[in-house]
Formats: structure tokens, sequence, C-alpha cells
């Protein structure tokens, strides 16, 4: 049988129901890193990464702030390798790297370099084992091993992972016991997104700027809607805090534009207004959150997430959007997402 575009990729879309269960399966072993982990006190987290897994960061760090009281930020890993003065010079620092393969040139090279201050340990947030050999701490998300170059199954199950650390080290844990379905949540969200993503696609022909709005935990996500267009579909795609967008860039704004709102509890009022004013302007609007076809019902695809999970805890299903609007613009081009160009599963720099 002939190969179809993508479909390496596609399969993979498919199997992050079974990533979040093999995490479920095992937060024994990750509460007991937890414990030790936070069984000191810290300054400051910073979650780092590079592309994908810092966009992660930005998630992981609002869902950690969010449930503790600690300081958490993210920044990327070649500002923490050229300033690491600047973020853990005489402090007491936990850095949280983020990566799906351990040999990423850039995130060995910043925590060789802030491991190396006192008062800095590391926690890594993985899909690799061999991410124990140069961190003091890991977890794992333990069956993501990923063969398409574009990260989905592995960027959902490691904001997954950053989400029940947040809410363990915050003392949720019933939060986490309410997520015990999250597999089943997560088959259903990845069908109906699925279809709805094949129709915003297939009904406008003329789309040619891709836009991922969101806050709070939902920014972070954004973000990785957008390179998600750009890896699969080579399309003009960006990413705002939901507000920003009205200081510029909405200039930009016509009938060939698609905007995403990423819905959150505390958006839905500003939401609702921001989203009039861009169908104002032409704009094909969608709308995804917990009760989107009530709080957005003029969007003109709502989509609602109705399985009782709060913001934190959507935000691995949330994205899924951005995954099957990137897929599908890659097959109106005929291009092949399994072979993005340029890209690899991890970038090596050579010495």
């Amino acid at each position: 049988m002939e190969k179809k575009n993508s479909e390496v990729t596609y399969k993979e879309i498919y199997l992050q129901p079974e990533s979040f269960e093999a995490i479920n399966n095992t937060l024994g072993d990750i509460y007991g890193v937890l414990d030790k982990v936070f069984a000191e006190d810290y300054d400051e987290l910073i979650f780092t990464g590079c592309g994908t897994s810092l966009y992660l960061a930005q998630a992981a760090a609002h869902a950690f702030s969010s449930y503790n009281a600690i300081p958490s930020k993210a920044v990327c890993c070649s500002e923490l390798y050229y300033f690491p003065e600047t973020f853990v010079k005489n402090r007491k620092v936990l850095v949280l790297p983020i990566t799906r393969k351990s040999y990423t040139t850039e995130v060995r090279m910043a925590i060789d370099k802030v491991r190396s201050y006192p008062g800095v340990k590391s926690l890594a947030i993985t899909c690799d084992q061999d991410s124990a050999l140069y961190n003091d701490f890991m977890i794992l998300s333990p069956d993501t091993a990923e063969d398409s170059v574009i990260m989905t199954r592995s960027f959902t199950s490691m904001v997954y992972l950053a989400a029940v650390m947040a809410m363990y080290a915050g003392g949720k844990k019933d939060e986490i016991a309410a997520m015990a379905g999250y597999g089943d949540s997560a088959r259903d969200a990845l069908k109906k997104m699925d279809d709805l993503a094949k129709s915003i696609i297939t009904e406008h022909e003329g789309l040619n700027l891709f836009i991922t709005l969101g806050q709070g935990i939902n920014y972070g996500v954004a973000n990785e809607c957008m390179n998600k267009m750009k890896e699969m579909g080579l399309s003009n795609s960006e990413a705002y805090f939901s507000l920003e967008y009205r200081h510029g860039p909405m200039s930009l704004v016509d009938e060939n534009t698609l905007i995403i709102f990423l819905s959150h509890s505390e958006t839905v009022k500003e939401d609702a207004k921001l989203l009039a004013q861009m169908k104002e302007y032409g704009a094909v609007t969608v709308a995804i959150g917990n009760t989107a076809s009530a709080d957005l019902k003029d969007a003109d695809y709502c989509l609602d997430l109705p399985y009782g999970y709060n913001d934190t805890q959507n935000a691995a299903i949330i994205g899924f959007i951005g995954q099957f609007i990137g897929y599908y613009i890659a097959e109106k081009k005929g291009i092949d997402a399994d072979s993005p160009r340029h890209l690899s599963q991890a970038i090596v720099i050579s010495a």
C-alpha cells in the first residue's frame, strides 16, 4: 500500500491517550521523586526548553505558580547557557529542563552550565530515560517513544506531567485523582477536534494566516499550536496572549484569517468581546473551552470540553486543535509532515 502523507504523525496524534494512561500507571514513582525534590526549599523554579519544549515550559511554569507559593518562570535554554548568573547566581534554584530527547545540545549545555553554580539542582521532565545521566532528578513519560519528527504526544504527555507535578507539590492529589479517566477523555476530544479541524480547512479554502490566542496556562499551549501549523503546514501562524492581539497584530486580520480562542475560565468575558470584534473584521473564529458554546456562542465554530476538568487539567487536551489544523493544512498542500523541511527530532550542534 502506498504511504499516505503524514501517516506516522497522524498515528502519533491518536496515541496520546496511551501516554496519559502510562503516566497515571506510574504515579507512585513520580510522587517518590517529587517527595525527594521538594524536601528542600527553593528561591525559584526555572522551567526551560527549546522550541516546543519552551512553549511547554511556559505552560508548566504557569501551572506550578497556580498551585504553589514558590516563584516560577520559563526561560529558553540558550538564555540560561549564555547568561547563567542572571538567573541562578547566589540563589537556590531548581531548574527543570523539558525534553523529548536527552541529547538535544542546547539542553545539555544549559544544564551543565547552571549546575556548576552552588545551590542549583535540576529535575528533568522528559520522555527519555537517559535524561537521568545529567540531572539530579527526573520524572518520566514512560510511553512516548515518537517515530515522528513532529512533537505531538511528547508535548501533551509532558504538559500532563507538569500539571501532575504542580498539583502534587501544591497538596492537590484529589485533582490528580480526578484525572484517572483522562485517556478516555482524550480519545473523545481527539475525534471531535479531528472532525472540527477538517471541517474548518475544507470549508475555508483561502485561509492564509492562522492565529491562536490564550491566557494563563493556555498561552504556552497557544504557542505550540502556532508551532504545529508552521512545522506541518509551512504556514504563517502566530500566537498571542488574547488581549495583546488588539495591540497591533489585529491589523492583519481579514477574511482569510483563522483565529482560535483557547478559552480559560477567567477570560471568557473579554474573549467574547474580542471574538466579536475579530468577526467584524472578517476573521473565521473558533472557540474551545469548557463552556465555549455558551460563553463564546458567536464563534463560527465552538467546541466544549465537557469532562469536568479545570483549566490546568484541560491543558494537555485543549491544544489538540493545533495539531489537527497543522495536519489538515499539510494535507491540503500535499506536504508530508512526517518529513518536515529542515527539521529533525532533536537539534544537535556540532563542536
